[in-house]
């Protein structure tokens, strides 16, 4: 199938066909009253004729503004001529004044409104401007005009656009209608492209089943196709048919053993079918391949991000840390050099290295100061170190700005306030704190939350309401796997709290006991 893809080259035709020279116009005239002849002045058709020679010299020499003001006057001598309507379009398209050639072209489309390529024209310029609803109003109309030979190119583009048109707009069954109505047409010799993308758009749509459908036609038509098997495998994942998606993952890796994408795509259908040991292998295949392709040079983000999180996952950071000093050595765009260093950021802090955390931190924040994750970051960094507390209170607010119901930020921001209170002694901040931290609970039901309120509770003398939240910390502690030293912390905090208020009772029990006593041996 041939597709039409450039839009200049519409206009080309629109030049090109019915018109040569300026002969019609000039037809008009008595040969008296032409340019170039003895006579009195130019009238209306004559002027007009004079203006559009002078327009279409200037259009050959590609002059589209000097064109464009001659066709503008011939226009408003002559409103009838849709050969001046056409190239005043092109004029103004060439000048990238879409709206003003669309215009045009909506005046042409009045005085020829039975012609395809003008119809074609007018829908191609809405859809590059975006006005998707009229440009498939004007395909449709374009689709219904008579057409020649020499239309079939561009009816197949009309086919073509407009099935895609009423795909993202989410009208499939119109969309494969005019997919249909070019293989009736005998308009496409080959289906299997037709059929890729009706998959396509199904797959993105989330309609699994049909998806599945059209790739299995793409597969039927063409085996060799690896892409086909990719698309295979990933509708097979999501309808839980793990036995086809690793069968059709498996022919796919056949043909392109080396990519990494499809050995990902595999080690996860594993993980869900709980096959750890080949989960494995295709993990250490993915690292294989990344770390040869790394090695020769690879330009592509993408796989230092992998590799570095299966080094991360590996509890490797030294390694992950290597990959990414060596990602920032390859060219990349502003919002992924910010993440990088983010992600550096992360790697530091979890090896401990809290130094090179807050120096990757504050390059994140250079590059780009609004980026909420590191502004809470760095300054939840600098209340767990126990300074610089004003200006972690400034940073996380900035990210409460742009997340204001983020339970991690609140919980930031009360912890701030808590760390303040012991810091000035102030028992308002503790009031602060417990207000944020109870405000953050309702967004986030997470063990370090509930600790927190628990020690502001403790600090404010309430050591009921202490042991309440952290023994709700406790025991979402001993649900996640890897909580092992917070649960010894908060165990031995429950213990002292619980024996302090044990003695607190003992001793109360026995001043009540004596002031008793006393009252009984009084005369």
């Amino acid at each position: 199938m041939v597709c039409v893809r450039s839009f200049p080259f519409v206009f080309v035709i629109l030049l090109s066909v019915g018109f040569h020279g300026c002969s019609s116009i000039a037809a008009k005239h008595d040969s008296r009253f032409l340019p170039g002849k003895a006579g009195g002045p130019l009238h209306g058709q004559e002027k007009a004729y004079a203006y559009f020679c002078t327009g279409y010299f200037s259009l050959l020499d590609r002059e589209w503004e000097d064109a464009a003001a001659y066709f503008e006057k011939a226009i408003q001598l002559d409103h009838t001529s849709g050969r001046i309507f056409q190239h005043l379009a092109t004029c103004y398209f060439q000048l990238g004044k879409n709206e003003k050639s669309i215009d045009y072209v909506e005046q042409l489309a009045k005085i020829k409104p039975n012609e395809f390529s003008v119809h074609y024209t007018l829908a191609t310029l809405y859809e590059t401007v975006g006005k998707t609803r009229d440009a498939i109003a004007e395909y449709e109309y374009a689709r219904r005009c008579k057409t020649t030979k020499l239309d079939h190119v561009f009816l197949a583009d009309t086919f073509y656009r407009l099935a895609n048109l009423y795909m993202q707009e989410g009208m499939m069954e119109k969309g494969i209608e005019c997919y249909e109505r070019m293989f009736d047409m005998k308009l496409v010799s080959e289906p299997v492209k037709i059929y890729y993308e009706i998959g396509q758009k199904y797959f993105e749509k989330n309609d699994i089943k049909k998806a599945l459908e059209y790739f299995l036609k793409v597969k039927e038509a063409d085996p060799n196709l690896s892409f086909a098997n990719f698309y295979l495998t990933l509708c097979y994942d999501a309808l839980r048919d793990y036995d086809n998606a690793i069968k059709e993952a498996k022919i796919f890796l056949e043909k392109e053993p080396a990519n990494w994408v499809m050995h990902l795509a595999l080690s996860e259908i594993y993980e869900k079918t709980n096959n750890e040991s080949k989960q494995s292998e295709e993990i250490e295949k993915i690292t294989e391949i990344l770390e040869k392709n790394i090695e020769a040079g690879s330009k592509n983000p993408k796989e230092y991000f992998l590799l570095c999180q299966i080094y991360r996952n590996q509890r490797k950071i030294e390694e992950a840390i290597a990959v990414v000093e060596n990602m920032k050595l390859i060219p990349l765009d502003k919002e992924t050099t910010r993440d990088v260093h983010f992600l550096l950021a992360n790697l530091y802090y979890e090896g401990q290295r809290l130094d090179r955390a807050e120096e990757a931190l504050r390059m994140t924040l250079k590059l780009d100061p609004d980026f909420h994750e590191a502004n809470n970051f760095l300054g939840y960094l600098f209340i767990e170190d126990n300074r610089n507390l004003d200006e972690a209170i400034r940073l996380v607010n900035k990210a409460l700005k742009a997340q204001p119901q983020n339970g991690a930020y609140l919980d930031s921001l009360g912890w701030a306030y808590y760390k303040k209170a012991q810091e000035v002694g102030k028992e308002d901040y503790l009031i602060m704190a417990l207000q944020k931290l109870l405000e953050a609970i309702q967004f986030m039901e997470e063990p370090d939350i509930y600790e927190h309120i628990g020690d502001v509770h403790y600090s404010l003398g309430n050591w009921d309401g202490a042991v309440t939240f952290w023994e709700k910390a406790q025991a979402l502690y001993k649900k996640t796997f890897g909580h092992g030293v917070q649960v010894m912390n908060i165990t031995r905090k429950l213990e002292k709290i619980k024996r302090l208020l044990s003695i607190e009772e003992r001793d109360s029990k026995s001043i009540k006991k004596r002031i008793e006593g006393e009252r009984n041996v009084q005369p």
